[in-house]
């Protein structure tokens, strides 16, 4: 049975502030490959999903992110990781950016 490569939770900052606001802002989602070696798919749904994650919360987004639950339209999606999530989306622009800049380093 193959392992699950599950995101870290380096990855979900990264994809959290893509989600809210632009990718471009620190670099692009290619950061978040170079990174972790992690297919830009897999990297682009995570950022889908946590943008359905957060338009179910009701929190404002500024990207053109299209949400994706990995659900059926009409039901609401998945939570995966909604426990770092959600206090990464109460965070202000600026320190939710730090964050993705000590990560990048």
């Amino acid at each position: 049975m193959a392992r699950r490569n599950y995101f870290t939770r380096d990855e979900i900052v990264l994809c959290t502030y893509a989600a809210i606001y632009y990718a471009s802002d620190f670099g692009g989602i290619s950061k978040i490959e170079d990174l972790t070696h992690r297919s830009l798919a897999s990297i682009k749904m995570k950022i889908q999903n946590i943008a359905a994650m957060l338009d179910e919360a009701g929190a404002k987004r500024y990207s053109d992110v299209s949400p994706l639950t990995g659900l059926p339209q009409g039901q609401t999606g998945r939570m995966t990781n909604w426990e770092i999530v959600e206090p990464l989306y109460k965070l202000p622009k600026q320190a939710l950016f730090q964050k993705c800049r000590s990560i990048l380093g």
